[in-house]
């Protein structure tokens, strides 16, 4: 969602109708129709009431639309404001925001995109610090300043080796900035849109982390910042559960995507390959002897197993088959967290795969290369925002390769 968008949706009931609004702005009905349609995508409710017994219907927004529209309202009149006007001049009434006004603010080329990075920058004091957050480089970061600077006609940043300081005409504008973003996030976290949320967030169900230091809490961690970072639409939310009930959400349309180590994937679900991890033996580093080998340290201790449903279990299971090493007892647990722990007290040793522990609290021996866990994310074939899938997918894989080589090896595929 943009400037522009909302520009063109206000203008539309404003003006009536897409060929009203398109003569007042320049630019023709199809661009209106066109914007109204992406934010409709975008929120995922419908905007305006259509009937198709009328050819040229009169615009006019259902509940939502108004909603939308009052909001929008007041975030266009503050954009056209500090676009047109000096900073010291006063406030305009709240009445009708002209359509002069909304051509104005369209041909000013002001985003909302901008504001986010003019706050980055005002939070983090430097451009380069600011960059690395919103994950761009920092000439293009810059490049956006500049743009912002030029469109306002004031300077905004005094730059010196040391950082950034604001102009007193960036004060003043960051404190507008900061409302602004506000109301663009209640737009998205309107309580009168409360009915539709389960329609406009994208629902992720992860197995559960070993612990805050693992490689799957820092994926999921990551994932969350970048999503919000970028402003990325449905929003998002993580929850972390057992597989076999993650599966049963899926098909029952509770979640819309999982993030597993399943290796039998239901035939009406579809995965992609994120991450293969090798897997080890993880025991206490007191009282081992010396030599020891993974027959030897299962059979002489109680060996933590994941519950049935995982992946991990299967892997447990058939290394323990084709083995033929019984541990002396076993204990089961859902909580991998709690696994690690039991290791680390030296209650028990338990298998788990890399990037689960850290090497100064346990030690570990591994397993043979052909037993190996795989993390998939898994969805619902007949999803209906595949768009949203495929963000958060491009999300997932841009975060494994900041993480770099440790992250392990990962492949797409398509089921």
């Amino acid at each position: 969602m943009e400037l522009p968008a909302l520009t063109y949706f206000v203008a539309l009931i404003d003006a009536g109708s897409p060929a009203k609004a398109a003569e007042a702005l320049g630019v023709s009905s199809s661009t209106i129709n066109h914007a109204v349609q992406s934010l409709e995508q975008s929120m995922e409710f419908p905007l305006l009431l259509r009937t198709p017994k009328r050819r040229h219907p009169e615009a006019i927004p259902t509940a939502c639309g108004q909603s939308l529209y009052r909001s929008a309202v007041s975030l266009l009149r503050w954009g056209a404001e500090i676009v047109s006007f000096p900073q010291d001049a006063p406030v305009r009434s709240q009445s009708l925001l002209p359509l002069s006004d909304l051509q104005l603010l369209l041909q000013s080329g002001l985003t909302l995109r901008m504001i986010g990075y003019f706050l980055t920058v005002c939070e983090v004091g430097s451009v380069a610090k600011a960059a690395r957050r919103l994950s761009l480089s920092q000439p293009t970061l810059s490049r956006q300043i500049q743009k912002l600077e030029k469109i306002l006609n004031r300077e905004l940043l005094i730059r010196s080796p040391f950082g950034v300081r604001l102009t007193p005409g960036a004060e003043a504008l960051m404190e507008g900035c900061q409302r602004a973003d506000q109301t663009y996030r209640s737009i998205m976290r309107d309580e009168n849109f409360s009915y539709f949320r389960q329609f406009r967030t994208l629902r992720l169900a992860s197995m559960m982390p070993s612990s805050s230091d693992s490689s799957l809490t820092l994926t999921l961690a990551r994932l969350v910042r970048l999503w919000r970072e970028r402003r990325y639409q449905p929003t998002l939310t993580v929850s972390t559960l057992a597989a076999p009930t993650m599966v049963e959400g899926l098909l029952g349309d509770t979640y819309d995507v999982g993030l597993t180590d399943l290796l039998d994937i239901p035939p009406n679900l579809d995965h992609m390959d994120l991450e293969t991890s090798d897997l080890h033996l993880v025991f206490s580093r007191e009282h081992v002897p010396s030599g020891a080998t993974l027959a030897t340290l299962i059979e002489g201790n109680t060996l933590a197993i994941p519950a049935f449903g995982t992946g991990l279990r299967r892997l447990t299971d058939q290394f323990l088959e084709h083995t033929g090493v019984a541990p002396q007892s076993l204990f089961e647990t859902q909580s991998i967290s709690l696994m690690l722990r039991l290791v680390i007290d030296g209650t028990c040793c338990a298998i788990m795969p890399a990037g689960s522990f850290r090497q100064q609290d346990v030690d570990s021996l591994p397993l043979p290369p052909r037993y190996r866990m795989t993390t998939r994310l898994i969805w619902k074939k007949a999803h209906s925002n595949p768009a949203s899938i495929e963000r958060l997918k491009a999300c997932l894989l841009e975060n494994r390769r900041r993480m770099g080589p440790e992250a392990g090896r990962f492949r797409k595929s398509a089921a």
